[in-house]
């Protein structure tokens, strides 16, 4: 079981500004196909453009959240909904790519105007390190 429930990533719908070191980006996200997929069109601005989008679904059966990613370096990333320190995230099942590691998004600070987002990779799946984080500000 997840302990996320079917709207534990509503806070992330909407029209975002995002800003993180050295970089600006936006992010649009929206509820799509009936309500049932949380789509996901983020947009690096500087240094350097850069697009990526997600699909994100939960199955109620399964009590389950899981995503897929994918970019224009050609990255396509599956991963599952969790919680990590109470916060809603998505992370690799298995270690990914040529360096093999775990890979997770977190989601913290959650407030109806922004939050803050940070990527993390792992060896092991125990012991974390931040790679990237941004910070989230609705538009408007």
């Amino acid at each position: 079981m997840s302990d996320l429930g079917g709207s534990a990533f509503d806070f992330w719908l909407g029209e975002w500004n995002c800003t993180f070191d050295g970089g600006t980006a936006t992010n649009s996200v929206t509820r799509d196909f009936d309500g049932q997929v949380v789509t996901e069109r983020f947009e690096g601005l500087t240094p350097q453009r850069w697009s990526g989008m997600s699909v994100s679904v939960y199955n109620e059966k399964l009590d389950l959240w899981r995503q897929t990613w994918v970019d224009q370096s050609g990255a396509y990333w599956h991963f599952v909904g969790s919680l990590v320190g109470g916060n809603p995230s998505f992370g690799t099942p298995e270690p990914v790519d040529v360096e093999r590691l775990f890979k997770r998004m977190v989601f913290s600070n959650i407030a109806s105007d922004g939050f803050d987002w940070r990527w993390e990779s792992s060896p092991d799946g125990e012991s974390w390190t931040e790679n990237w984080a941004i910070t989230y500000l609705r538009q408007g």
